[in-house]
């Protein structure tokens, strides 16, 4: 081997890895190898989001009339995946917000729930009618914020608690 000759991984072998290869103890130098690869560590950490954040959801008066609503509850996160839920799971009102969190603090989040008070709804839609929102989100080590968009634009905050 010459010291330009490449592996399968694509590190450049030195001669004295090629001697190492002769050896038998080439694996030492490949795992080494792999080791310094600089781009294994400029990876943010993927749970550094891990932790019990405090969740506000503000939703203003809807041009129809629906009046505006809060929503305060904890959210987990956990292997960089959020869980929150607002409410008794199955009862009008009640939300569960769900998503992962990337290295960078982008989140694509859904907010599951049944609707409450028909006055607070949209169009006036009955109490306990099943929804889905988008939500997108961005967080950063200490707090993060985040929308979901229908005919009113609601608001997320977060907080690491």
């Amino acid at each position: 081997m010459h010291e330009s000759d490449e592996i399968e991984s694509g590190h450049a072998i030195t001669s004295g890895a090629a001697s190492m290869m002769r050896g038998g103890t080439a694996v030492v130098g490949i795992l080494l190898a792999s080791w310094a690869h600089p781009a294994a560590s400029a990876a943010p950490d993927a749970n550094r989001f891990d932790g019990r954040w405090a969740v506000t959801l503000t939703c203003p008066k809807a041009p129809d009339g629906a009046l505006p609503f809060i929503f305060e509850f904890t959210a987990d996160v956990r292997d960089a995946m959020l869980h929150g839920e607002n409410g008794v799971a199955g009862r009008p009102g009640w939300m569960t917000l769900d998503g992962r969190i990337a290295s960078d603090g982008a989140a694509k989040l859904d907010a599951y729930g049944l609707t409450g008070r028909s006055q607070y709804n949209l169009n006036n839609t009955d109490s306990g009618v099943s929804y889905h929102r988008a939500v997108t989100a961005q967080f950063d080590a200490a707090s993060g914020s985040g929308t979901w968009v229908t005919a009113r634009i609601c608001n997320f905050s977060f907080r690491r608690l």
